[in-house]
């Protein structure tokens, strides 16, 4: 909760701050996506048992993450984003930010050094 409260959002267009996430709203959807993403991280690398890849693991996998993050990628009105402030979906570059900081995997994968904007040492964990 207080990890997202942090999340300070901001106009796409000019910059101006328009107030920070409630962490509290957003639980259930941050729960959902931090979850989500490591359960398909481990699904892929299941897969790839079965269906080897034509990538190294290194790459394959950094092409997973990049892939989750492309998914999210938009552009929201002032208006949008205002809103998110008041309902239960963040807004996506915070779901994508909120997982990968909260995933070791994708730190080991991109190297991130401890403490760093998307490996803190202090992750939000559900489940191992």
């Amino acid at each position: 909760v207080d990890q997202y409260a942090k999340f300070v959002v901001k106009s796409e267009v000019n910059g101006t701050v328009l107030g920070n996430l409630n962490g509290s709203l957003t639980l259930d959807e941050s729960i959902a996506d931090n979850g989500g993403l490591k359960t398909s991280f481990r699904a892929y690398h299941e897969y790839l048992k079965k269906y080897p890849s034509q990538y190294t693991e290194e790459t394959g996998d950094k092409l997973f993450y990049l892939s989750f993050a492309q998914a999210w990628c938009s552009k929201h009105t002032d208006a949008r984003l205002t809103a998110s402030l008041l309902n239960s979906y963040p807004p996506n570059r915070f779901r994508v930010t909120g997982a990968l900081q909260n995933n070791a995997e994708f730190a080991r994968v991109f190297k991130c050094p401890t403490n760093s904007y998307l490996n803190p040492s202090n992750k939000c964990l559900l489940w191992e």
